[in-house]
């Protein structure tokens, strides 16, 4: 996947391009996080990358597709329209979107329906509407959902989509934090128990994809630390993490959590994920 017009948001892009070359592109997406413009940028491109008719890598961005989904003019790109003075999506906009995802696409391989800012504009009642669609989705649909906070979604919504977070450091979730500072301490204790119970917590998936990316850095951090550099997030609990583990431990760590992330974004159940990162931890950091 090309990313010409995506700057930043590495974790994103590597996100988006395992999921094209693994074939696993869903029909549902949830962008979340990041500010207005940056979901709106993440939704124009993938509406674009759905509609390409290009040859090579998508999206071309020079095939007319392409620059109709630019334009926000293309026949089988539909946004949402806001109705009313509460400006949501009320039952109607979502009646007539589900009677057209079942007619074919008019000039490319896929139909787009984007919904901007569902966690104001996408009330309840709309969305458990629409949630018969995305348990059943007709073929060559793609439905993408930005919001600030996807946690505000019904959880049948989330679960049923592909969370894509945008990288915003001066918001990071204060809870996947202190759930990533836990299972970081308990990777270094000798009850395997008690690490199984911190990386439960990853029980929600916006939370827990934030929190091994805090978990990356904790571990990048007990790196720099080794090497004599400051840390970025915690330096105590680097610092507590260099006592006990090498180089080699930390570069398996940030292997197992990048695994693990990628697992979450192919919507493996959040429990065989937790299962798997204890079993990975503790044979990483306590095998002979």
């Amino acid at each position: 996947m090309l990313f010409d017009d995506l700057s930043g948001n590495e974790n994103l892009k590597k996100s988006l391009g395992a999921l094209e070359s693994g074939g696993r592109m869903p029909h549902a997406v949830i962008v979340g996080g990041g500010s207005a413009v940056q979901r709106a940028k993440v939704a124009d491109h993938l509406a674009k990358w759905a509609v390409c008719s290009g040859k090579g890598e998508r999206p071309c961005g020079v095939c007319k597709n392409c620059k109709n989904a630019a334009e926000r003019a293309h026949s089988d790109v539909y946004y949402a329209k806001e109705i009313g003075k509460t400006k949501i999506y009320n039952a109607e906009e979502i009646k007539n979107i589900i009677r057209d995802a079942s007619i074919k696409p008019n000039q490319a391989e896929r139909k787009v329906y984007v919904f901007e800012e569902c966690d104001r504009k996408l009330p309840v009642i709309s969305q458990n509407m629409i949630l018969k669609t995305l348990e059943e989705p007709p073929q060559d649909i793609l439905f993408i959902l930005t919001c600030e906070n996807p946690k505000l979604l019904l959880e049948t919504i989330r679960s049923r989509s592909s969370a894509l977070l945008l990288e915003d450091e001066a918001k990071r979730d204060e809870a996947a934090l202190g759930i990533a500072n836990k299972i970081a301490e308990r990777i270094v204790s000798p009850s395997e128990m008690e690490l199984l119970k911190a990386t439960f917590r990853l029980d929600n998936r916006f939370t827990a994809l934030e929190a091994l990316n805090a978990l990356e850095q904790i571990f990048r951090d007990g790196m720099a630390v080794y090497f004599g550099a400051k840390a970025e997030l915690n330096g105590e609990l680097a610092e507590k993490l260099c006592r006990k583990l090498t180089k080699a431990h930390f570069l398996g760590l940030m292997e197992i959590t990048k695994t693990a992330k990628e697992n979450i974004e192919k919507n493996i159940p959040l429990k065989l994920v937790s299962t798997w990162l204890c079993a990975q931890y503790r044979r990483t950091v306590w095998q002979k």
